[in-house]
């Protein structure tokens, strides 16, 4: 795999930030950090970013908010949320928001390198879905069926993450606005 990607850590925990960026930093990827929202969309407006792993709770913008800003800057970067906080709801809006994945901390770094992997090599596919659901899809989707799907996928565990989140067993419960999405577009 070519580990030439460069990614950014936002993360307003100290050994949290370190300690995920040495980790990702020693798998041979090209590593930034910031320790808040404004920092990182300053980095990001400077220089270009394939991932961006962001913490849900930062001191200054909520980590939803900073993906929306984010990926108006920089439309090919592809967001991971990273919270400490499980709920439903907040994976279903970062799915919305464009984030790959929902991670619960603490995050097992060798799921998170697989993760980033997987995402490099699935970057090009992932995009053209982001776009095409944004354009074509998401205007005629209700909340209400947004959060059964995920009542129903979340019933028998709560919020798994990494290759088996989540947003795979969405995809698996037949007639689910995200499954009929991926018939769509992917077959």
């Amino acid at each position: 795999m070519n580990n030439s990607a460069k990614v950014l850590i936002i993360e307003d925990e100290e050994i949290v930030r370190e300690t995920l960026a040495e980790n990702v930093r020693d798998k041979g990827f090209f590593v930034e950090s910031a320790e808040n929202a404004a920092l990182a969309l300053e980095m990001i407006k400077r220089s270009h970013y394939d991932i961006l792993l962001v913490d849900y709770r930062l001191p200054d913008m909520n980590g939803l908010a900073l993906i929306k800003e984010a990926l108006m800057v920089s439309k090919d970067s592809i967001p991971i949320v990273v919270t400490g906080y499980s709920s439903v709801e907040t994976a279903v809006d970062a799915m919305r928001m464009g984030a790959y994945d929902y991670l619960l901390k603490p995050v097992d770094l060798e799921a998170l390198v697989s993760e980033i992997n997987v995402i490099l090599q699935e970057r090009d596919t992932f995009r053209r879905g982001r776009e095409r659901l944004h354009e074509s899809v998401m205007g005629s989707l209700s909340p209400m069926n947004d959060m059964e799907a995920v009542v129903l996928a979340s019933k028998d565990s709560l919020i798994p993450f990494g290759r088996e989140g989540i947003f795979k067993k969405i995809i698996s419960i037949p007639g689910t606005f995200l499954r009929r999405i991926k018939e769509f577009y992917w077959g």
